[in-house]
């Protein structure tokens, strides 16, 4: 049937309807909105602090405060940042924390935690990606989580480090990761120098103040230049370039009976070997005074006078010393 034989009020709907339904999609397209802007691209850089370097490695002892923070290429509000922590490769920790602003169009994080378990930490900082910023992570340098050991015999990474530790504040001490005599020796000038009780165990306060290059020993007489220091009321003797202490060692000197002299004087004579009086590789520096290995060492004055040293020591200490060098000796 052609439209125009049709009745007119069928004609009149259909109009209608056509009017009804050019109008809604007449509004539709009024109301469509603008295709969204798509999330900014951003990067992330995370590293940790807290951790000791040593060559191209980084240690924390375990249990000790580990701060991991970073920077974001962007910032906007409400955006979070996850840090998530393993332990050879075992997670162990995950911290969730809000970006803050750090000025400039640019976002900052920090997480602060502890680690017990030991082993081979890695850290990767997320950004899961929302509305306004993209996806992003990243991964902060590996750092050994080691324990503290403080018995001779003992081994592992925590003996490795102590010596390392002891040896860059100047202290004399092994290599390796065995707790040796010598480990022991080295931990007892240390604790003499800073005043501690008189043993050979390094305590986890021990660990904590070389991880913060606390306790070296200073220099009397910093204006002899390269010279020998011994501190009587400590029972050490320290080598220094000037103000700074390169090596430390224990001493024994002087009982109450016969005092070691007190002073600064110069080297004057040497005496390698093993003489009759059981001193070894002595080094003399006035009237018959010297520094000199010998088979008993206490941790208190014992001496006839002399400065006392650890015999294993001694030759080191023999070949560190010139003639015409100083020594002053201070309680």
């Amino acid at each position: 049937m052609k439209a125009a034989n049709l009745p007119s009020s069928i004609r009149s709907a259909t109009a209608a309807l056509l009017l009804l339904l050019l109008l809604l999609s007449a509004e539709a397209l009024a109301v469509q909105p603008a295709s969204a802007a798509a999330p900014t691209p951003i990067t992330i850089k995370a590293s940790s602090t807290g951790a000791y370097a040593t060559g191209s490695r980084l240690y924390q002892l375990s249990g000790e405060a580990l701060r991991i923070s970073g920077r974001v290429s962007s910032y906007a509000p409400d955006q979070k940042i996850k840090v998530r922590v393993y332990v050879d490769g075992a997670k162990v920790r995950v911290r969730t924390v809000p970006l803050l602003d750090a000025g400039g169009g640019k976002g900052r994080f920090t997480v602060r935690m502890r680690v017990w378990k030991t082993g081979r930490l890695t850290a990767r900082a997320i950004h899961d990606g929302s509305s306004v910023m993209g996806p992003a992570s990243a991964l902060i340098r590996p750092i050994r989580i080691y324990s503290a050991v403080n018995r001779i015999g003992s081994r592992g990474v925590g003996v490795g480090v102590l010596h390392s530790m002891l040896r860059r504040l100047g202290y004399w001490s092994p290599y390796g990761e065995t707790y040796s005599a010598g480990t022991g020796k080295a931990v007892l000038a240390f604790r003499k120098v800073n005043r501690m009780s008189r043993i050979e165990s390094a305590s986890p306060t021990i660990y904590r103040l070389l991880h913060q290059g606390r306790g070296r020993m200073g220099a009397r007489r910093p204006d002899l230049g390269v010279h020998v220091e011994a501190d009587l009321s400590r029972q050490v003797i320290g080598f220094f370039n000037g103000k700074r202490a390169t090596e430390v060692h224990v001493t024994s000197s002087g009982k109450p009976s016969t005092p070691t002299i007190l002073g600064s004087y110069r080297f004057y004579r040497r005496e390698p070997g093993t003489n009759s009086h059981g001193m070894v590789y002595s080094m003399y520096f006035h009237n018959g005074y010297a520094i000199h290995g010998y088979a008993e060492l206490p941790t208190y004055p014992a001496s006839h006078g002399c400065l006392r040293v650890w015999v294993p020591n001694a030759i080191r200490i023999y070949n560190k010393i010139r003639i015409g060098e100083w020594i002053t000796v201070y309680r």
